[in-house]
């Protein structure tokens, strides 16, 4: 473990999700049972993953290994869900000597994406990106893999999978903008797989290890929880001038084409409809409730009214928001800019396409001016 960091970023607890109930007897033999590594190979080609953490939306998580941590499930300044919590100025850190060739970070996905949206490297400043090492090739493989409900403990969720296909190696560009890189697994190709996985006689029949070891069978209830996990190996990489650990600021699953946004039940994240009609839960802002006021004509931009949830609370007014819809990211700042209030000083209201680019319409409150501006995915 390198002992020339990264600068310390502040960092909060985790938040720990409860596991369903299985009968008590077989989850406190889950809960005691000793951790493993975030991977282990199991018989007949499977493998079981071990993801620590979620982020809604985007993905359940682990990693190889974590600078400043002696186990992949502890909280640490630079643990795999610095990947995806939405902030370039964090960064997933590899904790193995050296630049970290062959350590690797596994996101557990509902739904699968065309492509992994990327911002590479320690993006805080460019003084960290350049000083820390950045990925300059990923080996990726993709998983099918099943969980029987509360097959967990207090960290851990353990999820059984086979491989899809080889692992194939994508490139990522040396640079601190956003970029995206499709995955070698074409999206019907990896939903045939699933289809495939769900309805085989080891799944079907209970007898995958999970079932064995926990000795039940589907008479007994427990749900069966489906994800894709995509593994993500770091296989070469462009040196950093001070440091010799490797960092990804962020990462997050990109559904390409989407065809439709809608508001959830709850109207507290939007709902896509993807170009193989699934519908892919998108942004959400669990303090607010949220209306789709305009999208773009290519649907990849949303204008969003967020109202407070719940009355009472400090922030007592409506604000705006411009969603890039395909990633789920908020880039009203990236767009406008902020004031030094951090609140919105304009009004979005509408889309207009031109030259291959979108242009968000809105009004300036000081002036009432009617502006544009370009809609790019950057930071």
């Amino acid at each position: 473990m390198t002992t020339n960091s990264p600068s310390p970023l502040p960092s909060g607890p985790r938040r720990r999700r409860p596991a369903p109930l299985l009968p008590s007897v077989l989850l406190l033999a889950l809960v005691v049972a000793p951790l493993r590594a975030v991977e282990e190979p199991l018989e007949d080609g499977w493998m079981r993953f071990s993801l620590s953490g979620r982020a809604f939306a985007l993905a359940e998580w682990g990693a190889s290994s974590v600078l400043e941590s002696d186990h992949y499930w502890e909280v640490s300044r630079y643990d795999p869900g610095k990947a995806l919590d939405g902030d370039p100025a964090t960064a997933w850190v590899e904790g193995a000597p050296g630049p970290g060739i062959g350590e690797f970070i596994v996101l557990g996905l509902t739904h699968y994406p065309e492509a992994l949206g990327f911002i590479n490297g320690f993006a805080r400043d460019r003084n960290l990106f350049a000083g820390n090492n950045r990925v300059k090739e990923l080996n990726v493989r993709i998983y099918t893999a099943v969980n029987i409900s509360g097959f967990a403990t207090e960290w851990v969720t353990f999820y059984d999978a086979l491989p899809v296909a080889p692992a194939q190696t994508v490139r990522l560009a040396d640079t601190m903008e956003a970029q995206r890189v499709e995955l070698p697994l074409s999206s019907r190709s990896a939903r045939e797989a699933m289809d495939d996985f769900r309805a085989s006689d080891v799944v079907t029949g209970w007898s995958f290890a999970q079932a064995r070891e926990l000795g039940v069978d589907a008479s007994m209830g427990a749900p069966l929880h489906f994800r894709y996990i995509v593994r993500l190996q770091i296989a070469d990489v462009y040196p950093g001038t001070t440091w010799d650990d490797t960092c990804i600021a962020e990462i997050w699953p990109d559904y390409g084409r989407i065809d439709d946004v809608t508001v959830s039940d709850d109207n507290r994240h939007l709902l896509l409809t993807t170009a193989y009609g699934e519908r892919v839960p998108g942004y959400a802002d669990f303090e607010y409730v949220l209306t789709v006021v305009e999208l773009s004509q290519n649907h990849e931009w949303a204008i969003v009214i967020k109202e407070p949830a719940y009355p009472g609370t400090s922030r007592i007014s409506s604000e705006y928001a411009v969603i890039h819809t395909p990633t789920g990211h908020d880039m009203t700042a990236a767009i406008f800019g902020r004031t030094e209030s951090g609140g919105l000083n304009v009004l979005p209201f509408d889309f207009v396409e031109e030259d291959s680019t979108t242009f968000v319409i809105y009004e300036e409150f000081t002036s009432g001016e009617t502006r544009r501006a370009a809609c790019r995915f950057l930071y």
